[in-house]
């Protein structure tokens, strides 16, 4: 459809396709563009520009801003195409999905269809307990979450800064205040977004008032002064420099950059240059007083077939997710020119989006344009959406009860088999051997009827410690009081470690309160025992939070003076060493070195000191799978040489016996056949692919109790 308008540039065109070429690319893990997330930043800048633009063209023209007409134009533009790949990715869920998997991901599009999922994927972001999460299909919706958000709250606060003026007539007094109150949000949301990157990441990442800069520089283009800028000789070079700039971010930034922040500025300055070359365009023509140095940018970004894409943009950042997840969900990892041949197919797809549903709604050729009837069905719209995925949930949930045999039975004990010397710890705690013992073969079994804890329970089966703050988030290094068991004891064990070692809080809390202890819990999201310096995902920097909490844990053990301290630590650790990430496969001794200082820092304070090794790990998400094999457990089991990592079982009991601690091997007390079970018994072992449930944790006191003898 040919569009024409005096105020219409097909340059912008252009750039829209540039940046939804990146995401595309960068999604589809095609090599070299690594940043390609970075089509985002472009389209903020973008959005601040253009929004702005028309809001400053009404108030000059009409002295106020009609919000009821601009929420209208806003629904008939981006909520039909959107709600339809809602709709559709939510029936390709619940079909292609493991059934436990399809009541969050409908409560992500839920999210979504009222805008809101960039404050849902926020929150999840920062949740450590579901940060191995496999990605939702509607992931990508955050960003509209924020434009959404933006275009809210955008023409209010402009009325309300500069309408008075306008109003009155004084123009150049309203352009003014329109320029002071970007500016203000600028500064603010910039100071904000390089602060958070460093504190919380996920949340400047995904919130708008760290994403409101972006659409404040944008925002600050469309103020009439500015259109001098394209009137330079050197505006076509700044064009082209901008542009390389938006292509250069795509490939020199990457997963491990603290993102947004100080890196951000490299894409959206260049979206502003490519948008300030072009801001003397009127139509098709350019007015510049001079002759430009070189060919403007606008050649390139005007050409039909880069338009196109960019026409289309909208549909194909809608789309192109799902397309490219849910096929890897289904299949597996798929191969490169399987995810070219799915990029491709979105293009397709989102062509006949742009066409069919995009602009008959957006013209208003289906639901008119007039703003109350548009805001009604938009409304609606939503909630249906919103309401039918939630529908879709339930129905799926209601698939998780099990028709396997009542096994029954206590569930004081877990259900290991009669002891052996290659699956029982040896007196101090250590296996027998390093190598893979002789193991029977799994019986393939249904899931039990009385599952405990249950498929819909099992993700929140957690210690006692998430809820009541003793285990510590991420974010802080506080310790509390934390003690439980015989309280008024003179007897004191105490548990420190990462969630690895929290998992372990009911066997011991059970050991306490049979035998009287006081126990001490003393565990930190992400935070090895061992004092070395980590690097923290979430945060995308070196975990400062976590050296902190470990000073103090010592210290609170210094204090106690306990007759046992229990450590315990996840394998899963990425080193910082000089101020860069390191695999820690590559530097064993750093490890070691940090875990035999642990050891010896904790025994001048304690009689005991015990390391419970690493825990056995799931191929792939037990809950999901278990969801999706109801009539089979033994399909959700990971063969042994996946599950154990016998290399670092050998190094953790050579450093912590070298030490003088005890190791206990917990291995035969999860594994005692090949492939390592999900269930056993009635037991539902895991909660993820690395953490057991407290309820199996709990009926593992006993033998835990006989691994610590002689204890306290």
């Amino acid at each position: 459809m040919k569009r024409e308008g005096p105020d219409f540039r097909p340059d912008l065109e252009g750039l829209r396709a540039v940046a939804v070429v990146l995401v595309l690319l960068y999604h589809a893990r095609l090599p070299g563009f690594r940043g390609g997330y970075v089509g985002v930043d472009v389209f903020f800048v973008l959005s601040g520009f253009l929004i702005t633009g028309l809001l400053i063209r009404e108030l000059g023209s009409t002295g106020r801003i009609s919000l009821p007409a601009f929420y209208a134009r806003r629904a008939r533009r981006l909520l039909p195409a959107a709600a339809v790949t809602l709709l559709v990715t939510a029936i390709a869920s619940a079909l292609i999905l493991p059934p436990l998997r399809v009541p969050d991901v409908t409560a992500d599009i839920a999210a979504a269809a009222v805008y809101a999922s960039n404050i849902r994927f926020a929150l999840q972001a920062t949740d450590y307990l579901a940060s191995d999460m496999p990605p939702s299909p509607v992931l990508h919706f955050w960003s509209l979450g924020v434009e959404e958000q933006f275009y809210l709250f955008w023409p209010a606060l402009l009325g309300l800064t500069a309408g008075v003026a306008f109003a009155a007539g004084s123009v150049a007094a309203g352009v003014r205040r329109v320029g002071f109150t970007l500016a203000v949000v600028f500064v603010i949301s910039l100071g904000l977004a390089i602060w958070l990157t460093g504190v919380q990441q996920p949340w400047a990442f995904f919130s708008l008032p760290t994403r409101a800069w972006e659409l404040a520089l944008g925002g600050l283009l469309a103020l009439p002064a500015a259109v001098g800028l394209g009137r330079l000789a050197v505006a076509p070079v700044a064009g082209w420099l901008g542009l390389a700039m938006v292509v250069a971010s795509g490939v020199i930034l990457s997963d491990t950059t603290p993102f947004p922040g100080m890196a951000a500025l490299l894409p959206t300055l260049g979206s502003a240059l490519v948008i300030a070359s072009g801001l003397a365009l009127t139509g098709r023509s350019l007015s510049a007083p001079r002759r430009p140095l070189v060919p403007e940018p606008r050649l390139f970004l005007s050409l039909a077939p880069v338009r196109y894409l960019g026409r289309i943009s909208y549909s194909l950042y809608l789309w192109h997710w799902p397309i490219l997840v849910l096929p890897a969900v289904a299949f597996g990892p798929l191969p490169g020119p399987v995810r070219i041949g799915l990029a491709g197919l979105a293009i397709a797809i989102a062509a006949a989006s742009q066409r069919w549903i995009e602009e008959p709604i957006r013209t208003g050729r289906i639901v008119g344009t007039q703003p109350r009837r548009v805001l009604a069905l938009a409304g609606a719209l939503s909630m249906s959406v919103a309401v039918s995925g939630l529908a879709l949930g339930a129905m799926s949930k209601a698939q998780l009860q099990p028709s396997g045999p009542i096994v029954g039975g206590s569930l004081d004990e877990a259900p290991l088999p009669s002891t052996t010397e290659s699956t029982t710890p040896s007196k101090n705690g250590s296996p027998t051997s390093s190598q893979k013992p002789a193991l029977p073969a799994l019986v393939p079994s249904p899931v039990p009827g009385d599952l405990v804890p249950s498929l819909a329970t099992a993700r929140d089966d957690l210690p006692v410690i998430y809820s009541d703050g003793c285990h510590v988030d991420q974010p802080d290094t506080a310790i509390g009081t934390c003690a439980f068991g015989d309280t008024g004891s003179s007897t004191t064990i105490v548990l420190m470690g990462d969630s690895h070692a929290a998992q372990w809080f009911p066997a011991i809390d059970r050991l306490a309160k049979d035998n009287h202890w006081r126990f001490v819990s003393l565990t930190k999201s992400a935070c090895s025992a061992a004092d070395v310096r980590v690097w923290n995902q979430s945060f995308n920097r070196e975990y400062s939070e976590c050296d902190q909490w470990r000073e103090a844990a010592f210290a609170r053990i210094d204090r106690e003076r306990p007759a046992v301290v229990v450590l315990s630590d996840s394998t899963g650790y990425t080193l910082t060493i000089d101020g860069a990430m390191a695999d820690l496969s590559d530097h064993e001794d750093v490890w070691a070195t940090g875990l035999r200082h642990t050891i010896e820092r904790v025994s001048g304070s304690s009689t005991t000191v015990a390391l419970i090794g690493q825990t056995v790990r799931m191929a792939e998400d037990p809950l999901d799978c278990l969801s999706a094999h109801l009539d089979d457990a033994s399909a959700c089991a990971t063969p042994y040489a996946m599950a154990v990592l016998t290399r670092r079982l050998r190094l953790d009991r050579q450093v912590t016996e070298r030490a003088g601690a005890m190791f206990i091997d917990p291995t035969g007390w999860q594994c005692f056949t090949d492939p390592c079970p999900a269930v056993l018994g009635r037991f539902l072992v895991y909660r993820d692919t690395h953490h057991m449930t407290a309820t199996y944790a709990r009926a593992l006191g006993p033998r835990l109790r006989d691994a610590l003898a002689p204890g306290p």
